[in-house]
């Protein structure tokens, strides 16, 4: 049941973005340190964050894998079960960008390393880009 509810939300959340005009393709995934409501809620920091991003369409997201969780988490001197490191896909439309991204271009791999405090907290984004 538990799954069954898990996954409706994840249909409800691609199909709300895709009311605003794009299909938001969220990867499936596995991991040691995260179960699939810790990763859709990570998922739907970083698509809100990511609305603040004008002129840009998310096409596709996804979990990084344990190997980028595990490397962020040495950096950073956090238990991995406090840091999520996800990718996704997205394109600019023609206008330039204050926010330095180019136009016309389509970033593929594009970082989101997300954190919180203690288990089941919620995630906050801490740093997006290439990393």
């Amino acid at each position: 049941m538990k799954k069954l509810i898990i996954c409706v939300m994840l249909i409800v959340t691609v199909v709300c973005f895709a009311g605003c005009g794009s299909a938001i393709k969220v990867e499936s995934f596995k991991s040691k340190y995260y179960d699939t409501e810790e990763y859709q809620a990570a998922v739907d920091e970083v698509m809100s964050y990511f609305t603040g991003f004008e002129g840009c369409e998310m096409s596709e997201i996804r979990y990084a894998g344990d190997e980028a969780v595990k490397a962020e988490a040495e950096t950073r001197g956090m238990d991995c079960d406090h840091v999520m490191v996800l990718k996704c896909t997205f394109t600019t439309d023609g206008e330039n960008h204050e926010n330095g991204l180019e136009p016309d271009y389509t970033y593929e791999d594009y970082g989101w390393i997300l954190t919180r405090e203690f288990k089941d907290g919620m995630w906050t984004v801490e740093d997006h880009g290439y990393c």
